[in-house]
């Protein structure tokens, strides 16, 4: 599974910009997600968690659908991903070497 490879991949550099177009699969209602080749951020922040809590590379989630709770600043999933140092990309963010 090329998910499987995504730790290895990102722990070669300082930062990674990756796909979060779904949170998670109850995003859409009546739609067998499965048929939607998305990765999800729940999914991601699992396989890439052990590389965030030390600070070794930054996640940044982008190219958010609109049906993502990660359009919302304050919604419980954009809490969470910021709580377990995940980034959420943003109009106007710098992405430098500094954590």
């Amino acid at each position: 599974e090329p998910w499987g490879q995504l730790p290895s991949l990102a722990s070669q550099h300082d930062a990674a910009l990756l796909d979060a177009t779904f949170y998670d699969d109850f995003e859409l209602p009546g739609r067998d997600m499965s048929l939607i080749p998305h990765p999800r951020v729940s999914e991601t922040m699992n396989l890439l968690r052990p590389l965030v809590d030390p600070q070794k590379v930054r996640v940044i989630f982008t190219h958010l659908n609109h049906t993502n709770p990660l359009w919302l600043e304050d919604s419980a999933a954009s809490n969470k991903v910021r709580k377990e140092g995940f980034e959420i990309a943003h109009r106007g963010m710098w992405i430098t070497r500094d954590f």
